[in-house]
């Protein structure tokens, strides 16, 4: 038992799990990581043990009030809960792949919340919760287990490399705080922090200083109107400077070099970027009918409540500072800056934005080089930007409903704008065919990587725009389709393996390596730990066969992997272990919201659950549906039904890839 006093303790990771006891009192929330919090944990550990694991990395703080109950003393968490219940459940895997056979048992537990505790301690013994108040753990302990080999093996590590890392140089900062403490006082501050300047602005100072004060006003405003993902770039400059920089139409970017924008456009020391009145000039009645019928829609009279200026009717898929990681890594590739070892060192990951950066500017002979390529990176950051509104999806919020769209800007006159079907048929508005597979080729992309650093499918959509003088929907539909089927074959089905970079970087088509006489099907014949991506690119697939039936169907965030005929039955049914069971036919794709009614439950019970309204079904993946309807026309779902699905799904994955080339 570690002594209890009140100094800060720098504990590792092994110390902190395997002395003391910890409470999460009643009043913190519960726990609620998710994959893009989870998975960003791993990249972070696993970066350090690969390139500093000589060195320790502080993980944060562990913020406790010592507790006297009953004769028994522990520590209450007060803040950083969320980290250490995570570190908990990532112990709990590491103990099952023995490598943390000191593990014995949790000593961290919930105050009142038997379900999550049961939860921590059944995961300890390589058992699973089935309770609802404790699936964010369960899915947590999830995401490490499909994950943590991948990423390990793409950094080089073993899982004991890994673990010794994360046990002996891992620290946490446990900070007491006086015995005295007001604890409602204590949060009320811990919730009104002044925030700290972002990476972005940071490293928006770093390439400023680069270049001459009367170029800084240029730089801030491109800077600035790039920064606002949730609004079309065009509509973060004033009218005059969207004719200017855009031309008439405000739709292509007409500079090719920072210093031609820099010699024409003049910006005002007091002027904002959105102007506040806009073609404020009487309309007529014929104007009010035009506007209409070109679908111009009208804001409200602002009263000062609105954040002025702002749109929210659009949302990005990534955040400004992976932005700007992706900008540099598609145009230094291709730049009279290249050097390949730099090259290497630029990732997706935003935690390393500042110093990926730098990397690159001291990569550089002097002071004009870096001058000349900071100007050559805002140009570029403002003409992907102008790409990206117009070829990559959007989350769309529109008349209290949302969805996945591709849209453009389209100006009409009196400088009003509209958003329009980026690919549509002929001169009308309506999104064509082509359009269609495009949207949902990126939709599929996108939820099935949704945290940033992976994101490697939009770095590989941006470089091949950025190549492209003019782009159409016929090449971008196949660019994407290409990088479908490689993902598939090279990645997860194939023989022989590609990593990302390989694949998005080797040839310009994005064409797979493998052919299809070199899949591997026991790479998705694995129960749970097949990748999200494989039933997403078997969905499009289906759904490419047959639009208007699947009319209703749209990508989302489905993150778990479950058995349709159950790994653990009800009494008196069967256990398929050995017998399909972990196949590919008997594997379905939900979401996290189904769980609790999933889990266990006969494929009929499921049916019945899921199956059988419409406006349930129309959020199923198209696989989970085609097993449902199976179950509904024949009345059962066993080893036969399983096999023959599974080589009926297999060999529609195998005609499609076969498509290809």
């Amino acid at each position: 038992m570690a002594t209890i006093d009140n100094n800060i303790a720098q504990l590792t990771v092994k110390e902190f799990l395997s002395e003391g006891k910890y409470v999460i009192p009643i009043y913190q929330r519960n726990y609620d990581w998710g994959e893009r919090e989870t998975l960003q944990l791993l990249e972070d550990i696993s970066d350090y043990a690969k390139n500093n694991n000589s060195q320790n990395y502080y993980i944060g703080s562990a913020v406790v009030f010592i507790r006297t109950v009953n004769g028994e003393t522990y520590f209450e968490i007060i803040d950083g809960q969320q980290r250490l219940t995570t570190l908990t459940i990532l112990t709990s895997l590491l103990k099952h792949l023995n490598v943390a056979n000191w593990f014995e048992k949790p000593n961290l537990s919930y105050d009142h919340r038997k379900e999550a505790d049961d939860a921590l301690v059944m995961l300890q013994k390589n058992q699973y919760s089935e309770h609802q108040a404790a699936q964010h753990i369960i899915d947590v302990y999830g995401l490490f287990s499909k994950n943590i080999h991948q990423v390990l093996k793409a950094k080089g590590l073993s899982v004991a490399d890994f673990a010794d890392y994360l046990f002996s140089k891992v620290i946490i900062l446990r900070i007491p705080v006086p015995r005295d403490t007001q604890l409602n006082h204590y949060f009320e501050i811990m919730n009104t922090r002044g925030e700290q300047l972002e990476k972005h602005e940071v490293l928006k100072a770093v390439l400023m200083n680069k270049l001459s004060p009367n170029e800084h006003k240029l730089f801030h405003l491109i800077w600035e109107a790039c920064s606002d993902m949730s609004s079309y770039v065009q509509m973060n400059f004033t009218v005059g400077q969207r004719t200017l920089i855009f031309g008439d139409k405000w739709k292509n970017l007409q500079f090719e070099d920072f210093d031609s924008l820099c010699e024409e456009i003049e910006i005002d020391d007091n002027s904002s970027l959105i102007e506040d009145n806009e073609d404020c000039s009487p309309r007529t009645l014929n104007n009010l009918f035009e506007d209409a019928k070109n679908n111009i829609r009208y804001e409200l009279p602002r009263d000062g409540s609105q954040d002025e200026g702002k749109q929210d009717r659009f949302g990005s898929i990534i955040n400004f500072p992976n932005f700007l990681l992706q900008v540099l890594k598609v145009c230094y590739h291709d730049s009279d800056f290249y050097r390949e070892d730099v090259d290497a060192g630029i990732r997706l990951d935003d935690k390393v934005l500042i110093p990926t950066f730098q990397n690159v500017l001291k990569s550089l002979q002097d002071e004009t080089e870096r001058k000349r390529f900071v100007k050559f990176f805002i140009i570029e950051l403002l003409f992907l930007r102008v790409q990206y509104d117009s070829y990559v999806i959007k989350r769309e919020y529109i008349n209290g409903s949302e969805s996945w769209s591709l849209k453009s800007i389209r100006k009409y006159d009196n400088n009003k704008a509209n958003y329009v079907n980026t690919f549509s048929v002929g001169s009308s508005e309506d999104e064509n065919d082509l359009g269609k597979e495009i949207r949902m080729l990126e939709a599929m992309f996108h939820v099935s990587a949704p945290t940033q650093i992976y994101k490697y499918w939009l770095n590989a959509l941006l470089y091949c725009i950025h190549k492209k003088e003019a782009v159409d929907s016929s090449f971008l539909r196949n660019r994407l389709y290409h990088l479908a089927c490689s993902y598939m074959l090279d990645i997860y089905i194939g023989k022989h393996k590609s990593d990302f970079e390989d694949v998005i970087y080797r040839s310009d088509d994005f064409l797979p390596y493998n052919n299809t006489d070199n899949i591997d099907w026991n790479q998705i014949d694995c129960g749970c730990n097949v990748h999200n991506f494989v039933f997403n690119f078997y969905d499009f697939i289906t759904w490419k066969e047959n639009p208007s039936k699947y009319s209703k169907f749209e990508f989302s965030y489905r993150t778990s992997v479950e058995h349709f005929y159950p790994q653990n039955p009800m009494p008196g049914y069967d256990n398929l272990k050995g017998r399909g069971l972990d196949s590919f036919g008997n594997l379905c794709l939900i979401s996290r919201g189904m769980n609790s009614k999933f889990s266990n439950n006969m494929p009929k019970a499921k049916l019945d659950n899921f199956g059988l309204v419409e406006e349930v079904r129309n959020g199923l993946s198209l696989k989970l549906l085609e097993m449902m309807d199976i179950v509904k026309s024949k009345g059962d779902w066993g080893v036969t039904e399983i096999k023959n699905f599974d080589k009926f799904a297999k060999n529609r994955i195998l005609e499609a890839l076969k498509q290809v080339g």
